[in-house]
């Protein structure tokens, strides 16, 4: 099947287009997981690019699918990386996403218990916003499974479930979260902290968070409230927070069906694909070939793609 090049999105390979990138951008909307670092490893030439955005006066923030780390945990891991002037106010991870929808869009009050499936990263921004986190990392679902464990008798208070990234991901936890889930006709607030499958990580390509949100998904049988990408909620509260014009705005990402749809459906400027995470150059051209006529595919092509962000640095230099 031949792609019509009316959609093949151009490769960013030169100076000149690397130049008109930057040029024509005020702000950048990065993933982190495969644009930034591997874990605890800084993909080359990255720091450097986005040194060259701070010396061109450019603005950006992060934003993350991955709730397991709080705002005040990426600041520390972009310190430890060899980033300088990361703040909280420029970092969007879910966990924080889902706290802002419970006290914003939700309306629960402060004070509340809120049932976690998943890591520290939510257990943290809900104690931040005077929220009481239950479950998550409690010992006691280390356990394993007894039909007459405390836990999973349903405690009232509880207002919302939360569900995000975690690799504690048991029988327990499973059953527990469950009880939340289908208590008073389904009636307590379900917010999924992402929709992401897996997840690129030194050389191997892990389950994300995604896959427990949508596990708990399936076991209930209920939606959602999904306050990741590709939400357009959550770039609405971020285009707010920074006052960041649409029109001069660009994400970058490494996942089509998140980052780059997040981009596309939320109107910004351009999206750009790299290939340095979750997507390889090898499924993005067969993406084009069987996907580019199905209507609901077509807000996961990119603007433009390159290997890396931090090939940008190379490239102008």
């Amino acid at each position: 099947m031949t792609v019509s090049e009316s959609i093949i999105p151009p490769k960013i390979s030169s100076k000149e287009q690397a130049q008109k990138l930057i040029d024509e951008h005020d702000n950048f909307l990065f993933d982190c997981d495969g644009v930034i670092w591997l874990d605890e490893k800084l993909i080359p030439g990255v720091l450097s690019t986005i040194e060259y955005l701070q010396s061109k006066n450019k603005r950006y923030v992060f934003v993350t699918n991955n709730s397991s780390k709080s705002r005040q945990n990426y600041v520390e891991k972009f310190q430890r990386l060899g980033f300088k002037g990361i703040t909280k106010d420029m970092i969007y991870p879910t966990c924080y996403a889902a706290t802002f929808n419970l006290k914003e869009h939700l309306k629960v009050p402060e004070g509340s218990k809120i049932w976690v499936l998943g890591d520290s990263g939510i257990e943290d921004e809900l104690r931040e916003a005077n929220y009481i986190p239950v479950g998550g990392t409690d010992d006691r679902l280390n356990a394993p499974f007894d039909p007459h464990h405390e836990l999973l008798k349903v405690d009232p208070d509880v207002k919302a479930v939360v569900v995000g990234s975690t690799k504690d991901f048991n029988y327990m936890r499973i059953a527990s979260t469950l009880q939340y889930l289908l208590h008073d006709n389904k009636s307590i607030p379900f917010i999924g902290a992402n929709i992401d499958r897996s997840y690129p990580s030194d050389g191997l390509i892990l389950p994300a968070g995604g896959s427990v949100v949508n596990y708990m998904q399936y076991t209930a049988d209920r939606d959602f409230i999904n306050v990741g990408k590709p939400s357009t909620t959550l770039l609405d509260v971020i285009l707010e927070h920074s006052r960041f014009d649409k029109e001069k705005t660009i994400m970058v990402g490494d996942t089509l069906y998140t980052d780059i749809k997040f981009g596309n459906d939320g109107q910004l400027a351009n999206s750009l694909l790299v290939f340095s995470g979750g997507t390889t150059k090898q499924y993005f051209d067969h993406f084009l070939t069987t996907s580019y006529k199905q209507e609901e595919t077509k807000s996961m092509i990119p603007s433009c793609y390159i290997e890396s962000f931090g090939d940008i640095i190379d490239l102008i230099n």
